[in-house]
């Protein structure tokens, strides 16, 4: 009985704490075009409009490049043994794990040598072009991710089946484009949801060209005098139902395609190497994912750091980013070690409720997040509006819904037989934990908190909306000094930023290596 209650009691604060830190502030702050007399004018309507449309041109634009591009490559990877596989695999997750702004700012700065300022390349780059290519970049690993498990789960036997038929090489490729349309249109769903979400690149190429876009459009009513709260929730129901659309239709997909292909009697067989041609391609979009995607962003903020003289400059974001991130980082994976345990004890409805919250990091973009805590904990009851805590809490609610989806699946592999065995034996609440479960999942842990802390210390939108004052973080330094194109104070900042991230995640290999046993030091290397 005893257990049953607090059990019961550890279901209540949970949901007690989603409803106040998640499901409060974002009801206060969407209801608020209820609760608030419509504007008298048209004004408002029109520019939300300008907004809508410029928006979702660039994101199905975008998704229309990143969709088939990310099918190919995915393609690629899993039907064809290449050397260069491993390469291209690379590229994809460096490509994710970069912060937007940092990529554009690297293209921004190429474009203002003189030998190409004027030409044809950065008239096209400072353009809508220009937008939608970079979000199409940042669009790309997201939709290969998503082909990829379509590709892996196809069998050889419809290969087979069809070279006994006879059919030709062109309604062979039919018909497994044809096979594997839902995955790519999940991808398209995914670059697209992901492209409207988007705040980084609308926050520099899209200021430095004075182009509504929503997400911006959002910052612009929160930030300029007089505050729009109204305006910037409106704003926010379009984001949400666009993105809210797009994930419903990626789950419709799932759920409807995802048995097609994959099933446990597909017969696995190693791919052959790739032919001339195909060898051809591959190393044609090796390149462009490596040239155009890092080498050439990442060498001209290089070139861009060495070439300034005054090296005095704003690395105090930089420390206050660091203790942010490593905070949020610690409270995000503690609560999402939580909710990943009682998801797998808990009943039904708790159960669902938890997979509400992971979902909604599909759907609530971290802009209107950041809105929504800006104005309920702005308040005489809740006065954390400008504290640091707030900004923590800002983080946390933000991350803590993808590590919890990273954590189910560990989490869940832990037998339950185990913490009995050691309750039998009496081993203590603490011993239990902490030489039991968290030695079995010291590698997810690990890998968590470190995407978190590399998240959070570039994170942009929540640091924008929440950041204390005097307390500027990382991302809102960098992307001051990009407004105001100071080129070599950003550069250097954003290299700081990646040498210290790069020192961290050496750091807590290190320490994990020679903490754990020697059977979980594999997983953590």
């Amino acid at each position: 009985m005893t257990t049953i209650w607090s059990r019961r009691i550890a279901g209540l604060l949970l949901v007690a704490l989603l409803a106040l830190f998640f499901a409060y502030p974002l009801l206060r702050f969407l209801a608020l075009p209820f609760a608030t007399a419509s504007a008298s004018d048209h004004g408002w309507l029109n520019g939300l409009l300008v907004a809508v449309r410029n928006t979702a041109l660039l994101a199905l634009g975008a998704a229309c490049i990143a969709a088939p591009l990310g099918a190919a490559i995915a393609w690629l990877l899993e039907r064809r043994a290449s050397p260069l596989n491993h390469a291209m695999t690379s590229a994809l997750w460096l490509i994710f794990l970069a912060p937007s702004y940092l990529l554009t700012t690297g293209w921004q700065i190429v474009f203002r040598e003189p030998g190409l300022r004027h030409g044809l390349a950065a008239a096209l780059f400072f353009s809508p072009f220009g937008i939608v290519a970079l979000l199409a970049l940042k669009a790309l690993p997201f939709c290969a991710f998503v082909v990829r498990p379509t590709w892996a789960g196809m069998g050889r036997e419809l290969e087979e089946a069809m070279r006994v038929h006879a059919l030709s090489l062109a309604r062979r490729a039919g018909l497994t484009l044809r096979l594997a349309l839902p995955a790519a249109a999940a991808g398209f769903v995914i670059a697209f949801i992901e492209s409207v979400q988007e705040f980084g690149i609308p926050a520099t190429l899209g200021a430095h060209l004075r182009m509504p876009i929503l997400t911006y459009a959002i910052y612009e009513h929160l930030s300029t005098s007089p505050l729009d709260f109204a305006g910037a929730a409106r704003l926010s129901w379009v984001v949400v139902a666009m993105a809210a659309g797009g994930a419903l239709l990626h789950l419709s997909l799932h759920h409807r395609h995802s048995a097609v292909l994959v099933h446990g009697r597909a017969r696995h067989a190693a791919p052959p190497p790739p032919g001339r041609v195909l060898h051809g391609a591959i190393l044609l979009l090796a390149g462009v994912l490596w040239g155009l995607g890092l080498l050439t962003p990442g060498f001209a903020l290089v070139a861009s750091a060495l070439a300034g003289h005054d090296w005095a400059g704003d690395y105090a974001s930089l420390f206050n980013s660091t203790g942010f991130a490593v905070l949020a980082a610690t409270a995000s994976l503690a609560l999402a070690v939580t909710l990943a345990r009682a998801s797998n004890r808990s009943g039904q409805g708790l159960a669902v409720g938890i997979e509400l919250f992971t979902l909604s990091n599909m759907a609530i973009p971290g802009l209107v997040l950041g809105a929504a805590y800006l104005m309920a904990f702005n308040t005489p009851w809740l006065p954390l509006y400008g504290t640091s805590l707030l900004l923590i809490l800002g983080y946390t609610a933000g991350y803590a819904p993808m590590l919890t989806r990273l954590l189910q699946s560990p989490v869940a592999q832990i037998d339950r037989r185990l913490g009995e065995a050691a309750r039998l034996h009496a081993l203590p609440w603490a011993a239990r934990v902490l030489d039991i479960e968290a030695v079995l999942l010291a590698a997810p842990l690990l890998r968590g908190w470190l995407l978190a802390f590399g998240f959070i210390l570039f994170e942009l939108p929540v640091s924008e909306l929440l950041y204390p004052p005097g307390r500027e973080p990382l991302g809102v330094a960098i992307v001051r000094l990009n407004q105001t194109l100071h080129f070599h104070a950003a550069a250097r900042l954003a290299l700081s930023g990646f040498a210290l991230t790069a020192a961290v995640v050496a750091l807590a290999g290190g320490v994990a290596y020679l903490l754990l046993p020697v059977g979980a030091r594999r997983g953590t290397a």
